[in-house]
């Protein structure tokens, strides 16, 4: 047993529940179910509403001229230029659908207007000249990922048309489907020519849009997906899943691959056939446990290498994917340890890679070095006119919106509680009930979450509430009464939650560890509840490494900050180390914000137990609490 405390700057979260071809008849967002984020996170959405998805289309025509220049000379392209635009529109829809805002509509609006104008008349929606449409490789030979940018805009366009009812977006899909489906299924050409899973991610949209319009030429072309995993150029997703196989053992490990991937959990929801489920979890969680980093960051050098402490660049698209995959591992498993990643995910890589004005991504948020923008670090993706635009840019956003539909979600009268943070969730039931579920305060930077529930006076029912695994001592009271039967990595249900409860969480936020090994053995990551806490220049003299730290006898202090730079550290605690020194410690969202240099393993004199490395097969031994 280690003697750990978390002492002052414990601060007070508050938690209510309160009344307060391819054709959809979806008429866009209910205006009773919405997620507004508070706090901290509503600080970071807000700010990238207001200085990026309001005004990126606008301040980056590029994202959308690119389409009108496809048979013109001087248009020199990278592989995956068409993408931007369904990136940009799959961010906007999620954040709109968490809430809606009448300048992000227009925004929005405008985009799959202009995607109307530039979509050719057979229904191709790329950038590339006509003698090179969807043909793989450019007139140099070089490959093409012009389905792929298929792919973004089709879900792009689909979520668009779910969030808002913009009918235009799937005139635009189902012209698309039918493009698609004449040269791959008419004329049977193959998909994904040695392209890393680009090609087949093409699945996920045409399963979803099956799903949702009962189109079968979406059928018949994630049919090929299927087909195509099995073929000489496809990495055999689906077979090397369901035999177990971890995806960095597989035969393509790129971070695009996911995408694909993502067909399988739905052919799953479309069979009922458990051989798709059983696939796609494997795949999962051998993602999980081989390849997230301390960050919740996944990916080193754009693909799966089976080391989490690889150091190499940890970029914010393959971040996305991730979450993405864990989004619909959650829907599949229902699982709360699921849920557990993505709030890891979202509080530390999502806040880490974004920079806290709301302007910019990173492209690499690394575990240990300094933190560039996107816009310099990948500027050569960016066209003339369009400074700010790349991959990450677009897509960084994304990880706001999927809080609205992994955050909260209700089942009949049941609703979970996944997110914790200062947020209000309206949602009507099953039976019509209208709920809202408000959370105020500052978790996860402290650790009680006060509640009290209002909700229509017939309504009643069961609440569950995730408990992280990380929260091994955690109390919960409800009507000032002590709930019995709380277990670290379940849900916790309340029954008969109806008008007039109130509830009281204290969550257990003693420290806790994550063991290095091989690049950083003899290391240690730290975490404070779900913040990964990290060393940083600023506010340790401009020192470059720490003392080394004693994990058995470890006292995280509170700290003050001298320093008046923005921004400000949202946690800033200090521990002696072995010599004595003063060793300051922040949250990983913050490090390395002001251009110093940071790391997330610390030197530790460390009395827990060696991993060997058939304990990586243990999904949370590396997380070794106290």
């Amino acid at each position: 047993m280690y003697m750990k405390k978390w002492m002052p700057g414990m601060l007070i979260a508050v938690f209510l529940i309160s009344a307060s071809g391819c054709a959809l008849d979806k008429g866009g967002t209910d205006d009773m179910n919405y997620m507004k984020l508070n706090g901290v996170m509503g600080e970071r959405f807000d700010a990238n509403m207001r200085n990026w998805l309001l005004t990126a289309p606008y301040e980056n025509p590029g994202m959308i001229q690119m389409y009108f220049r496809r048979n013109q000379p001087h248009q020199e392209l990278v592989p995956w230029y068409g993408e931007f635009s369904g990136k940009y529109l799959t961010s906007a829809a999620l954040c709109y659908e968490m809430e809606p805002n009448s300048k992000l509509k227009e925004a929005g609006d405008y985009v799959v207007e202009q995607l109307a104008k530039a979509q050719d008349k057979d229904g191709y929606l790329g950038v590339w000249p006509d003698d090179q449409k969807l043909a793989g490789k450019n007139q140099d030979g070089n490959k093409t990922w012009d389905v792929w940018s298929h792919y973004h805009n089709m879900l792009g366009l689909y979520l668009w048309n779910q969030a808002t009812g913009n009918e235009q977006a799937m005139e635009i899909v189902d012209k698309a489907v039918g493009c698609l489906y004449e040269f791959f299924i008419i004329r049977d050409n193959n998909l994904d020519e040695d392209k890393d899973g680009t090609d087949t991610a093409i699945g996920h949209i045409c399963s979803l849009l099956y799903q949702a319009t009962g189109d079968e030429r979406c059928l018949k072309i994630a049919d090929k997906v299927f087909d195509t995993f099995e073929g000489v150029f496809g990495g055999n997703y689906y077979k090397d899943g369901l035999e177990g196989r971890p995806f960095y053992q597989m035969k393509r490990t790129r971070w695009e691959c996911l995408h694909a991937i993502e067909t399988i959990k739905e052919y799953y929801t479309i069979t009922g056939t458990k051989d798709y489920r059983t696939s796609f979890e494997n795949i999962w969680n051998g993602i999980m446990r081989y390849d997230v980093h301390n960050t919740g960051g996944f990916s080193s050098g754009e693909r799966a290498c089976g080391n989490p402490y690889d150091l190499r660049a940890i970029e914010t698209c393959c971040t996305i994917a991730w979450m993405t995959l864990s989004m619909d591992m959650l829907d599949l498993s229902d699982d709360p340890l699921v849920a557990d990643e993505l709030e890891l995910s979202t509080w530390n890589a999502l806040l880490g890679a974004q920079q806290p004005s709301g302007r910019s991504f990173t492209y690499n948020t690394p575990m240990e070095g300094h933190r560039l923008a996107s816009a310099h670090e990948i500027v050569f993706q960016a066209v003339a006119g369009s400074p700010e635009l790349n991959c990450c840019s677009v897509n960084g956003p994304r990880g706001f919106g999927m809080i609205g539909k992994w955050g909260v979600k209700t089942k009949g009268e049941q609703i979970t509680v996944n997110y914790y943070g200062a947020s209000e969730k309206r949602l009507t039931t099953e039976d019509n009930h209208t709920v809202t579920i408000t959370q105020t305060g500052s978790y996860p930077f402290g650790s009680d979450l006060k509640i009290s529930v209002s909700s229509d006076a017939d309504y009643e029912g069961e609440l569950r509430l995730r408990i992280p695994a990380w929260s091994e001592n955690m109390a919960v009271k409800r009507n000032k009464k002590e709930v019995e039967g709380i277990c670290a990595g379940t849900y916790l249900t309340l029954a008969n939650v109806k008008n007039g409860d109130e509830i009281e969480l204290t969550f257990d936020m003693s420290p806790h560890f994550w063991q290095g090994n091989y690049e950083v053995g003899g290391k240690t990551s730290i975490y404070a509840g779900p913040i990964l806490l990290a060393y940083d220049q600023r506010f340790n003299e401009g020192k470059e490494s720490p003392s080394m730290l004693q994990l058995s006898d470890l006292t995280l202090l509170a700290a003050t900050c001298g320093d008046t730079l923005y921004p400000s550290p949202y946690i800033l605690v200090e521990a002696a180390g072995v010599n004595g020194e003063s060793v300051i410690l922040c949250d990983f969202a913050t490090a390395g914000q002001t251009g110093t240099y940071y790391i997330t393993w610390l030197p530790t004199e460390t009395e827990l137990p060696v991993l060997k490395e058939s304990d990586e097969e243990n999904r949370w031994c590396r997380r070794i609490s106290k």
